[in-house]
């Protein structure tokens, strides 16, 4: 290890003393974007550094809950959620551009103990040191979560000072097949904080995995106390049937049908009230 750089990781050490943690905020609720956005991720230690994953890491609100018992603190580059098909960039401030760093693929385990395997030359992101700018290529961001910390060839690792990033990927399930609308054109296909995926979220009166079915019964259309039941098909005028208490009946007239009829008869047999 150069001279050069023990004198940076021994800053970077000094730096560390002082760093306090800053809270990552984030959307709860993202949408689909189908054009695919780019990220950039600064590897520095002057900024984005959390310290705890599962709390200081994530501004979540009030409301959020998220069982903390047993975890301990991951100092860490701000957690990262993208969908499949964006496009990744780390950038390399100056002074971490000497020649041993790299960055590694490892596992949940390795990256909470920042454990470098130096024989899984296989799993570095680059073919080169870093230095710049980087895109990560897309097999390293297949859908699911990923764990990088930076690796050296020799010497202290500064990854245990807050110089990792785990990603997740997430797919969508908002289309029937690759031509049709995202949800059915009847709601939005979102993404919850903590989610593996997006799905669809319906608006009213629609349902199902795509927004497909129409939920008729909504629009409260049996009469007189009339139970309805959704046939579970596209909207179409005999998407419910009612079911009748007597003396109305009418399945998909609303209850009123019998009780019409009776009148009728009554008067035209020359009844003078019901």
């Amino acid at each position: 290890m150069t001279d050069k750089s023990v004198i940076i990781l021994s800053l970077m050490l000094f730096h560390s003393s002082f760093i306090n943690g800053k809270t990552c905020r984030r959307q709860l609720v993202e949408e689909w974007h189908p054009q695919p956005s780019s990220y950039v991720v600064n590897w520095t230690l002057t900024e984005n550094i959390c310290l705890d994953f599962y709390r200081d890491c994530w501004f979540l609100g009030v409301n959020t809950k998220i069982d903390t018992s047993g975890n301990q603190a991951v100092p860490q580059i701000c957690p990262l959620q993208i969908q499949l098909g964006d496009i990744l960039v780390i950038s390399s401030e100056p002074s971490l551009q000497f020649p041993e760093i790299n960055l590694m693929n490892v596992s949940e385990t390795s990256f909470v103990g920042c454990v470098q395997n130096t024989t899984m030359e296989d799993q570095l992101l680059f073919g080169c040191r870093l230095k710049g700018m980087h895109t990560v290529n897309s097999k390293w961001l297949s859908v699911g979560t990923h764990y990088f910390i930076t690796v050296m060839a020799s010497g202290p690792s500064p990854c245990p000072l807050g110089l990792r990033l785990n990603v997740t990927v997430k797919q969508q399930f908002c289309q029937e097949s690759l031509s049709s609308e995202f949800c059915s054109g009847h709601g939005k296909c979102l993404s919850e904080a903590w989610s593996k995926t997006y799905s669809c979220h319906c608006q009213p009166p629609f349902s199902g995995k795509y927004c497909q079915e129409l939920d008729a019964c909504s629009f409260k259309p049996c009469k007189n106390n009339g139970s309805c039941i959704n046939k579970r098909e596209n909207w179409d005028e005999q998407a419910y049937e009612c079911v009748c208490h007597p003396p109305f009946t009418g399945k998909i007239k609303q209850c009123i049908y019998k009780l019409l009829t009776e009148i009728k008869l009554h008067f035209k047999r020359g009844g003078s009230h019901l």
